[in-house]
C-alpha cells in the first residue's frame, strides 16, 4: 500500500516541526509550509496529498482561503484545520461550509490527537477515492448493457424478486407491442400465454436457467432462455427472460425432415431385400464365425436405421395427428411399466443407477397411450445415451397447479448454449454410447408434449448434467382437446 502523503502548513515554525515529526515517526511522508502561499506551490508541483494539515488563522492567506484555493487543484484532498478555542466557531463553519474533514483545538492534548485525526482523514479519501472508482466502472459497465441490451435483436426483460419488470429492451417493447412495460407487474403486462410460462418455470424452483421454445401469436417460434439473478450473499434478485426468434431454425428444420422423410421411405424397401440377403448369407455361412461376426453388426447397423425410420414415421404421424386415440391414463401403472422394460434393463446392461421418486398420488393425465410411453422412453433413452456407466439418472414425477411435472436428470455433459436452438431438431444423431438412441427421442418428446399442450423445459446447464422437465395438463373434470 502506498505511503499517505501529508502536507503540514502553519506559521508557527516550532508547532509547524513538531507536528512534521510526529507524522515521519508515523510512517507518513510529510512535506512542510510557513504559510499558504508556498503551499499552493508545493501542492501545484508535487504529486497529489491525502491531508492538508493547515492552521486556520495566517498571515497573508488564511487556512480558509488555503483550503478553497486547495480544492481546485485537488478536489479529493482531504483537510484539517487547526486553530484556538476562541475560533471555534469559525472551524465549525469551515467545517460545515468548505468541506474539511475534522478540525483540532490547539494546544493539543497530545500528539495522539492529531495522529488519529489525520489517520482517519487519509481513510476517508481513500473509501471516497474507491467508492467513485467503482462508481465509474459501474457507470460504463451500465452503459455497455444499455448498448447491448439496445442494439440486439434478442427480447430481454427482467424482474425483480416482487415480479416488477425493470428492463424491457426495444425489441422486447416490438414484441409486445408497448413502451410501458417497464414498471409494471410482469404478469399484468407480459401475454399470458408467456406469464404462465414463467410461473412454471417457477414452480419447479426458478433456481436454475431453463429454455424452452414456445410459438407466439405473431407466428413466430421464440427460444425463450430464463435464468434466476443473485446477489452476491445468494438471495434471489429476480429473473432475466431472453426471447430469440428461432423461426427461420423452424422452417429449415422442416425442410430437413422432409428430406429425411423421402430418404427413410425410399431406402426401406431396399434395406429391407439387404436384410433378407443378410440372413440368408448368415445361413449358409452358419460354420464360418468371421463371417457371422460381420453379419451381426449389419444387421444391428439395419436395425438401428429401421428404428430411426420408424421413429420419424412416428412423427410425421403425430404432427398430421393420424391415429391418436386419447384417454384417461393412470401414470402408476405406466411408471411401473418403464421401471421394468426400461430402467431394469438398462441398470443391468450399463450399470446405471436409477433414482425414482414417484409421487403415490398423481392425478390422471389425459393422453394418447402409445404417445407418453414414446414420451417417457425418449427421455430414458437420452438419460442413458448421455451417462457414463455407474452414473445416476433420477426419475421423478410430482403433482403441482393442476399439472403433473415429470422430470428426467442425467450427470452427463451440460448441454452447449449453442445447441440449445438445435436441441428439438429431427436430425440422426449419429455417435451415441446407447444402441437403442436414434438421435429423435427430443424431437419426439417435445411434439408429443405439445399435442398433449405440455411443455418441455431443458434445465441444468450447469458445467456437468442436465435435466429435462416435461409438464402435462392434470385431468380434472373437464377433458382437453389436443390441437
Amino acid at each position: 500500500m502506498p505511503v499517505e502523503r501529508v502536507l503540514v502548513v502553519d506559521d508557527d515554525t516550532a508547532l509547524l516541526n513538531i507536528m512534521s515529526l510526529a507524522l515521519r515517526r508515523q510512517g507518513y511522508q510529510v512535506e512542510q509550509a510557513e504559510d499558504g502561499f508556498s503551499a499552493l506551490d508545493i501542492l501545484g508541483a508535487q504529486p497529489p496529498f491525502s491531508v492538508l494539515l493547515t492552521d486556520l488563522k495566517m498571515p497573508g492567506m488564511s487556512g480558509l482561503e488555503l483550503l478553497r484555493s486547495a480544492r481546485k487543484i485537488d478536489e479529493h484532498l482531504e483537510v484539517v484545520v487547526v486553530t484556538t478555542g476562541s475560533d471555534l466557531e469559525s472551524a465549525i463553519s469551515v467545517l460545515r461550509a468548505d468541506g474539511a474533514y475534522d478540525f483540532l483545538l490547539k494546544p493539543f492534548e497530545s500528539m495522539r490527537q492529531m495522529l488519529m485525526a489525520i489517520e482517519r482523514a487519509a481513510a476517508h479519501r481513500q473509501l471516497m477515492l474507491e467508492s467513485e472508482s467503482l462508481h465509474a466502472r459501474l457507470q460504463r459497465e451500465n452503459q455497455l448493457l444499455h448498448a447491448l441490451t439496445t442494439n440486439t435483436g434478442d427480447a430481454i426483460f427482467s424482474a425483480n424478486s416482487a415480479g416488477v419488470l425493470q428492463i424491457a429492451n426495444p425489441a422486447a417493447a416490438r414484441l409486445l407491442g408497448t413502451d410501458n412495460a417497464e414498471g409494471s407487474l410482469a404478469q399484468s403486462c407480459l401475454p399470458t400465454a408467456l406469464s404462465a410460462l414463467i410461473a412454471n418455470w417457477q414452480a419447479v424452483g426458478g433456481s436454475r436457467p431453463a429454455v424452452i421454445e414456445m410459438p407466439w401469436p405473431n407466428g413466430s417460434v421464440q427460444l425463450i432462455s430464463l435464468n434466476p439473478v443473485y446477489e452476491p450473499g445468494g438471495s434471489q434478485l429476480g429473473w432475466v427472460a431472453m426471447l430469440r426468434d428461432i423461426t427461420h431454425v423452424k422452417h429449415m428444420q422442416e425442410l430437413k425432415t422432409q428430406v429425411l422423410t423421402e430418404t427413410a421411405a425410399r431406402i426401406r424397401t431396399p434395406l429391407a431385400e439387404a436384410m433378407n440377403s443378410l440372413v440368408e448369407l448368415n445361413i449358409l455361412t452358419n460354420q464360418n464365425r468371421r463371417v457371422s461376426q460381420v453379419v451381426y453388426r449389419l444387421t444391428q447397423i439395419w436395425k438401428r436405421i429401421q428404428e430411426w425410420g420408424d421413429d420419424l414415421n412416428a412423427l410425421i404421424r403425430i404432427d398430421a395427428q393420424t391415429g391418436i386415440h386419447s384417454a384417461s391414463i393412470d401414470l402408476q401403472p405406466v411408471f411401473q411399466e418403464l421401471v421394468h422394460s426400461q430402467c431394469e434393463p438398462a441398470a443391468k446392461w450399463s450399470g446405471l443407477v436409477f433414482e425414482l421418486l414417484i409421487d403415490p398420488h398423481l392425478p390422471e393425465v389425459w393422453a394418447d397411450p402409445d404417445l407418453l410411453r414414446r414420451l417417457l422412453y425418449g427421455l430414458i433413452n437420452r438419460a442413458v445415451a448421455r451417462s457414463e456407466r455407474g452414473c445416476s439418472i433420477r426419475l421423478q414425477a410430482r403433482s403441482h397447479n393442476n399439472q403433473v411435472w415429470i422430470s428426467v436428470s442425467d450427470d452427463g455433459p451440460a448441454v452447449n448454449e449453442a445447441d440449445l436452438p438445435h436441441l428439438f431438431e429431427k436430425t440422426f444423431v449419429k455417435d451415441s454410447r446407447c444402441s437403442s438412441a436414434t438421435g429423435l427421442e427430443m424431437a419426439l418428446v417435445k411434439t408429443i408434449a405439445d399435442r398433449m399442450q405440455g411443455q418441455v423445459w431443458v434445465g441444468g446447464q450447469d458445467k456437468k448434467g442436465s435435466t429435462i422437465f416435461v409438464s402435462l395438463p392434470a385431468q380434472l373434470t373437464a377433458q382437453p382437446v389436443l390441437t
